[in-house]
């Protein structure tokens, strides 16, 4: 995929009409369920006179007041256009918004740089369950925005379904982007957003492609691209000088290429992935210089042919990272028994374990804090086995990755060759890790009483 060719929607636009800023209610009505229509664009910025959040309110299809607890609301509005370069914008806006069964289409001038729906300079947004058809440019174009939420949308027949440049903290979730002229999703100089689970079929260049706009030094990093489905398109995956993203548990099948790695892609880690049936599994211009399997777990990824040369730990069926050892089956077990710590009672007779796991959150990888790997020491002497363990929605509400450390004690090792007596027994326990280079090391002293 040509960079030159991919859609770059890039906005400042110098002059409005005040036909898209001041509300003409220039709408109509479907008596049964309240669908709204228009065909002049809106332009919402609290910045600019006529065009503010408070002066669209008097809208029918615009309510709430923007907290919080109580965000904008725009829902069951159809907007089609034509010889405009997009079909709403909201620029300038820290306000709590939800924009819900909407329709935005024809958004775009031929030549322009141009989208259906268009955030610049905006967070607190939910872009939820709306269509985005046949728009020149992008489907959902974001530009240097934070912190905003494009889940379940349909983006199709558009140049780019989904367009995210010089953003962060964006959540592109669920989303069906398929038959786009360009690409489905396209992650543009933008970091430390989570591509997960989307569907992007049949679209002409990329399912998911990550470029650098900004040359020398403004590759896209950070960013996580997990559980998508990546099927029939030109590419499943392109990055073009990307650094430091993870892509993982996606299935990429029946593409030409199903994943390419251009010129400047230096550390990324691709794991648990499924590549079936591409007519070219994978292409990397620099495979030393990014990871082909997790570098911690040794784990890589299941291919149906013959694994990539770079790949040393293939797996070998389809999503095989779902078959669990003995000993992963016995350590995991939420009521293992017999453990230490946590003033647990402990019986000398019998097997019993120490226990610690690490969980790193998807939420924390993207804002760069700790990474594998990690230390675990008891007492001073450090913790060398371990499992690790792929939890879909931790208790936080997210995925993550669990790095369980674990020390098997046959019976009677604490009384008779470590040479405890029967009692109560305190240890100490420290995990170390380097964050941003920097040497971090949290302890605690926990306990156990031994008994016969």
């Amino acid at each position: 995929m040509n960079k030159a060719k991919c859609v770059k929607i890039s906005l400042l636009l110098t002059a409005l009409s005040l036909s898209i800023c001041i509300p003409m209610f220039a709408i109509s009505v479907t008596a049964k369920k309240q669908v709204y229509t228009r065909n002049i664009p809106v332009y919402i910025n609290d910045a600019v006179p006529g065009c503010s959040w408070a002066e669209w309110s008097v809208e029918p299809w615009l309510k709430g007041s923007g907290t919080e607890e109580d965000p904008y609301m725009i829902k069951d509005l159809v907007i089609e256009v034509s010889g405009f370069q997009f079909a709403m914008m909201i620029q300038d806006s820290d306000a709590y918004f939800k924009i819900m069964k909407c329709t935005f289409s024809n958004g775009g001038i031929v030549g322009e740089r141009s989208a259906g729906f268009i955030l610049i300079n905006t967070q607190n947004g939910v872009i939820f369950k709306n269509n985005f058809i046949g728009n020149d440019g992008a489907g959902i174009a974001v530009i240097g925005s934070l912190h905003n939420v494009i889940q379940k949308n349909l983006c199709s027949e558009n140049g780019v379904g989904i367009y995210i440049e010089w953003g962060m903290f964006t959540t592109i979730k669920q989303n069906d982007c398929k038959n786009n002229f360009d690409s489905g999703i396209v992650i543009a100089s933008a970091h430390k957003n989570v591509i997960e689970k989307n569907d992007c079929f049949e679209n002409a260049n990329a399912g998911i492609a990550l470029i650098n706009v900004g040359e020398p030094d403004h590759s896209p990093k950070d960013n996580i691209i997990y559980k998508n489905n990546l099927e029939n398109n030109l590419l499943g995956i392109y990055s073009s000088d990307a650094d430091m993203n993870d892509v993982l548990r996606n299935t990429i099948a029946e593409n030409f290429y199903g994943i390419s790695f251009g010129l400047g892609s230096e550390g990324n880690t691709v794991y648990h992935n499924n590549f079936i049936d591409n007519d070219n599994q994978a292409i990397d211009f620099q495979p030393t210089a990014n990871n082909w399997h997790h570098p911690y777990m040794l784990e890589g990824n299941f291919w149906s042919d013959a694994p990539f040369g770079y790949d040393l730990y293939p797996i070998v069926e389809e999503n095989g990272w779902e078959v669990m050892t003995p000993i992963e089956e016995e350590i995991l077990d939420p009521l293992l028994p017999n453990r230490l710590g946590g003033d647990r009672i402990v019986i000398a007779s019998e097997t019993s374990y120490i226990r610690y796991g690490v969980l790193q959150l998807f939420s924390e990888r993207v804002e760069g804090e700790a990474y594998p790997p990690y230390t675990v020491r008891i007492n001073g002497e450090e913790v060398l086995d371990s499992v690790w363990l792929f939890k879909e929605e931790t208790d936080y509400g997210e995925p993550g990755l669990m790095q369980l450390y674990y020390i098997k004690i046959p019976p009677y090792y604490l009384t008779e060759v470590m040479g405890l007596t029967l009692g109560y027994h305190e240890y100490l326990v420290e995990i170390s890790w380097y964050n941003s280079g920097e040497l971090q090391v949290a302890s605690f002293t926990t306990g156990f009483t031994l008994i016969e």
